[in-house]
């Protein structure tokens, strides 16, 4: 009985929190339970009792002061474990499948993009959140939108940065007839024509404020582009080999103003004075 109890308590206190000799005692599960069945009913008598009662009285104490200092250290451990789990879920996050984040249901997935569909007014319709939603189960593209869309945003703007496909959020915001097509490639076709037609339209050489332009687009297409999603668009086509030419910026010339107006207070000047002679 005395080998017994050593063994549970040595079992408890420090066999399972040492994952080799766990490991060990795992694969041998069956022989021990055997052995300490057999030892429970051949080891019955008064002075094995009496060690087993003296190994208690020991060590069942000493477990019991090794549970108050394990405790009283508890919440430093407790802090650097908690700290260990979130830097561990981080990294399975930026390593597992997207997928695997993503819920598999189609409907959750319909939910998260008409959500961000309402939140942020893309005006996407149901059926183009249908086809979003069924070409995330293909594409990782479409996938990682969605991923995206579940993240709270401070504004739209912090929503077009990403590593990839800055450009078709802000094709999804700034038109209000968008063409969704499930193959990306075909998409990223969709937004270059889109916005080469409006930057082709536009007259960009002549000197105009950036905000009349914009203005000018938003009223002539009826889209909602600002200065951030405006120049995004203009590189992304640039990028792509359609390039436009901005208007340059003309500056004043206020020393030349100055230098005529003072010319001309000096004549005036010089002309009053030979009158006076």
């Amino acid at each position: 009985m005395g080998l017994i109890i050593f063994f549970v308590i040595w079992y408890f206190a420090y066999a399972r929190n040492n994952p080799k000799i766990f490991s060990k005692l795992k694969k041998k599960k069956g022989l021990i339970i055997f052995i300490l069945i057999a030892l429970f009913f051949s080891n019955a008598s008064g002075s094995l009792f009496s060690l087993s009662f003296g190994l208690g009285s020991l060590l069942i104490p000493a477990y019991v002061i090794y549970r108050i200092i394990k405790s009283i250290s508890a919440p430093d451990e407790t802090a650097k474990n908690k700290e260990f789990k979130k830097e561990a879920k981080e990294v399975r996050n930026s390593t597992i499948p997207k997928s695997e984040q993503l819920p598999n249901a189609v409907p959750k997935r319909i939910r998260i993009v008409e959500k961000f569909n309402d939140k942020y007014n893309l005006t996407l319709t149901p059926s183009q959140i249908q086809t979003i939603v069924d070409a995330s189960y293909v594409s990782t593209d479409w996938e990682y939108l969605i991923l995206s869309m579940q993240k709270e945003y401070q504004t739209i703007h912090q929503w077009y940065k990403a590593p990839i496909g800055g450009w078709l959020r802000v094709y999804l915001k700034v038109f209000d007839v968008q063409t969704v097509s499930s193959d990306m490639a075909q998409q990223k076709r969709i937004c270059i024509d889109s916005f080469d037609q409006i930057f082709r339209s536009i007259d960009l050489t002549s000197y105009n404020t950036p905000a009349w332009d914009i203005s000018r687009i938003n009223n002539t297409y009826m889209t909602n582009f600002d200065d951030i999603s405006f120049m995004m668009a203009y590189r992304f086509l640039e990028a792509n080999g359609r390039k436009y030419t901005l208007g340059e910026v003309e500056i004043l010339h206020t020393d030349d103003e100055l230098s005529d107006l003072k010319k001309k207070y000096d004549a005036e000047t010089a002309g009053a004075g030979i009158g006076a002679h």
